[in-house]
C-alpha cells in the first residue's frame, strides 16, 4: 500500500494505491475543521510513508542562460539566481540543466522552478510532522508530467501538454524533446456540474500561452508546437470543436480512458486526469524530491535505515535457521551412525563373551573391550618388529655386495623404544603407542687380504654405505673395524716384518656394527 498527499492549491486529497489500483481516497478542506479531520485521519491510519504532490498556480518556471562552467561553479551561479528570483522560498526551488545554446558562446540553459507561496502547504506539512508520518518527498505536477510523454508518443519536438486535474483550472506544460521548458495553470469559470464546454473555456488560454512562449523566444515563430490534450469522454466533443489542427499547431486529443488502459490503472475516476499524474508520482521507485528542505524528510530516511537494519537482522535469523536446520540434519546423521555403532558394539560384545568367557568379569563393558582390542592391535603392529624381519631386511641390504666375501658370524638383537626428544633407548614395550624398532649389533668377517688394509677399509665403507642408503636404517655405528691399528695389535708390512705385539689371527678381518632399524610399518 502506497499513500499520496495531493494538493491542488486549495483542497488536499489523500490517495491510497495498491500496485496500479486506486483502493481509496479522501479529501480535506483547508479549514479548522478540515485540518482537525486530517490530523485525526493520520493518527488513525498509522505512520504509513507518503509522497506529497503539488499542482498550484503559485509556481514559476523560467529558462536562464549561464556560462558553460564546471559543476561547482555552475552550482554557485544557480544559487545566486535562486537568491535573486526566489529568496523567500529557497527550500521550494528546483533547477535542471536542460541543454546548451547552439550558437555564440554555447551557454548552458538551466530550468529554474519554484513554488512562490510555500505557505499554502505549510499547515498540511506541520500536521504530517506532528503525527510522525514519514514523508519521502515533495514533487510538482509539471515536472512529473514529462513521464506521460512516452505513453502519448510525444517525446520529440516541441510539445504543449494540456490537461485538467480540477474543475476550475487547466494546466499547460511546454516540453522540448522531453525536457520541461515552462508551465502555467490557468483559471477557468467552469460549472462544476457540467464540464462539457471545456473547449470554449480552454482554447483562449492555450492561445495566450502559445503567444507568450513564442514572444519569450522559448519557441521560434516558425517552429511547430504539437498540442496534446487530455480530456474525459464528456469533454471530447467540445475539445474537437474548439481545437483544430494547423501546420504550425497540430492537435492530438487523448481520452482519459485510453491512457488509463495504456497504463493499466483500475479503480480511478475518469472525470479528470488527476489520477494519471498521481499514479506517475507514486510509481517512482527512486527519485530526488523537487521541493522541501532535508529536515522535512529526516523521519523517512530514518525509517529506511530502520527497515534496512530489520532486513539485515531478518537475513541473519534466516541464515541462523538454515544453519540450525543443517546442524539438525547433521545431528540426525550422527544419531544414525551412533545407532549403527551400538549395534556393532553389541555384536562385538556377544562375540567377545563367547570367545573369552573366562574374562567376562574383567571386561564388563564395551569401553574396556575396545581398549583390549586396541591393545591387541598395538601388540600386533609392534610385534612385526622381530628378528626375522631384521634378518630379511639385512640380507636384502647385504646382497648388494658383489664381492660375496662378507660373513655374518653373530647377531645380537633387541627390540627398543627410542624417546623422540632425548633419544634415550629403552627396552621395548610392545603395548606402547610408541613404535618398536630394531637395536642390533652385527659381528662378521671379510675375506680381504689382511695385508691389504686399504681394500679392507674400502670394503667395510661400502657395506656401511649400503646400510645407510636403506630407508629402513636410521643409524649405523661402527664398533670394530677389520684392521686394528692399536700399538699392541699386529700387522705386517709388505716385506713380511712384524711391527709389534702378539700374533692374534682371530682378530684379523673381524668387524662389528651397531644398527638402529625402523619398524616395518614406518618404511
Amino acid at each position: 500500500m502506497k499513500r499520496l498527499f495531493y494538493f491542488t492549491g486549495y483542497r488536499l486529497s489523500v490517495l491510497h494505491w495498491k500496485g496500479r489500483a486506486l483502493v481509496g481516497s479522501t479529501s480535506f478542506e483547508p479549514t479548522a475543521t478540515g485540518l482537525n479531520n486530517f490530523r485525526h485521519y493520520l493518527l488513525q491510519t498509522g505512520s504509513i510513508p507518503g509522497k506529497f504532490l503539488v499542482d498550484v498556480i503559485e509556481e514559476d518556471f523560467r529558462n536562464e542562460r549561464i556560462p558553460h562552467v564546471g559543476s561547482k561553479d555552475r552550482a554557485a551561479v544557480i544559487s545566486r539566481l535562486i537568491d535573486r528570483y526566489y529568496r523567500s522560498s529557497q527550500d521550494y526551488c528546483y533547477h535542471e540543466l536542460i541543454g546548451r545554446e547552439k550558437e555564440g558562446r554555447r551557454d548552458d540553459i538551466v530550468l529554474l522552478g519554484a513554488m512562490t507561496n510555500p505557505k499554502l502547504i505549510q499547515s498540511w506539512l506541520t500536521i504530517i510532522d506532528e503525527c510522525e508520518v514519514p514523508l519521502s518527498g515533495i514533487w510538482t505536477l509539471p515536472i512529473i508530467s514529462k513521464k506521460i510523454l512516452k505513453t502519448l508518443n510525444a517525446t520529440s519536438g516541441v510539445v504543449l501538454l494540456i490537461s485538467q486535474q480540477v474543475n476550475s483550472n487547466v494546466r499547460q506544460t511546454l516540453f522540448r524533446d522531453g525536457k520541461l521548458l515552462s508551465s502555467r495553470q490557468s483559471i477557468i469559470n467552469q460549472d462544476s456540474s457540467d464540464i462539457s464546454s471545456i473547449g470554449k473555456l480552454a482554447a483562449p488560454e492555450v492561445t495566450r500561452t502559445i503567444e507568450f512562449v513564442r514572444a519569450q523566444n522559448l519557441v521560434s515563430v516558425d517552429e511547430v508546437i504539437n498540442l496534446h490534450i487530455i480530456g474525459s469522454s464528456e469533454q471530447l466533443q467540445s475539445l474537437q470543436e474548439s481545437f483544430k489542427s494547423t501546420d504550425k499547431e497540430p492537435v492530438v486529443i487523448h481520452p482519459v480512458t485510453e491512457i488509463h488502459r495504456a497504463l493499466g490503472l483500475t479503480g480511478v475516476a475518469e472525470r479528470f486526469s488527476d489520477s494519471i499524474f498521481s499514479w506517475l508520482c507514486i510509481d517512482q521507485a527512486i527519485s530526488t524530491t523537487h521541493y522541501g528542505s532535508s529536515e522535512t524528510f529526516v523521519r523517512y530516511r530514518n525509517k529506511l535505515v530502520a527497515t534496512a537494519l530489520y532486513a539485515a537482522s531478518l537475513l541473519v535469523v534466516i541464515t541462523s535457521v538454515l544453519l540450525t536446520q543443517s546442524n539438525v540434519s547433521d545431528a540426525m546423521e550422527y544419531e544414525k551412525s551412533i545407532s549403527l555403532l551400538k549395534k556393532e558394539e553389541k555384536s562385538y560384545k556377544a562375540l567377545y563373551s563367547k570367545k573369552f568367557k573366562d574374562f567376562e568379569e574383567v571386561f564388563e563393558n564395551a569401553g574396556v573391550m575396545n581398549a583390549a582390542v586396541d591393545l591387541a592391535e598395538q601388540i600386533k603392529v609392534n610385534g612385526a618388529t622381530s628378528p626375522l624381519d631384521f634378518m630379511i631386511s639385512l640380507s636384502e641390504i647385504l646382497s648388494q655386495d658383489a664381492a660375496h666375501t662378507l660373513h655374518i658370524d653373530k647377531v645380537r638383537w633387541q627390540a627398543v623404544n627410542i624417546e623422540d626428544k632425548s633419544k634415550k633407548i629403552n627396552q621395548a614395550n610392545f603395548t606402547s603407542a610408541d613404535s618398536v624398532k630394531h637395536d642390533v649389533i652385527v659381528t662378521g668377517r671379510i675375506d680381504d687380504s689382511e695385508n691389504n688394509y686399504r681394500a679392507s677399509i674400502e670394503h667395510i665403507q661400502r657395506i656401511i654405505q649400503y646400510l645407510e642408503g636403506s630407508n629402513r636404517v636410521e643409524n649405523v655405528e661402527t664398533l670394530t673395524m677389520p684392521v686394528d691399528l692399536r700399538s699392541e695389535s699386529k700387522f705386517s708390512t709388505e716385506s713380511g716384518v712384524d711391527t709389534a705385539g702378539d700374533r692374534n689371527e682371530g682378530v684379523t678381518g673381524v668387524f662389528s656394527f651397531k644398527i638402529i632399524m625402523k619398524e616395518p610399518d614406518h618404511v
